[in-house]
């Protein structure tokens, strides 16, 4: 579980550097952003999963914590990928 949560860290820091680097790009296409959201998801998964994991130690839930932006851009993939009524 160590290795998943470390795995998914590194993700979620990964993604959460592209998303504060490719901010502008998104919104030059469209007036609503929701990139600001997902970001602010990030940083809070980031700092609240570390916190979980090493000064709570509670490596299940910090687990979840990490997991949670890859869910929703797991959700917000197939939400954009479904096929129109």
């Amino acid at each position: 579980m160590s290795f998943l949560f470390w795995l998914f860290w590194g993700a979620d820091l990964l993604i959460g550097l592209a998303t504060w680097l490719g901010k502008g790009f998104r919104e030059s296409f469209t007036d609503s952003s929701i990139n600001i959201w997902f970001f602010i998801l990030m940083v809070g998964c980031i700092l609240g999963g570390l916190v979980l994991r090493l000064a709570f130690k509670k490596a299940l839930l910090s687990l979840l914590v990490v997991a949670l932006p890859l869910l929703v851009l797991l959700v917000w993939y197939f939400l954009d990928t479904r096929p129109a009524a």
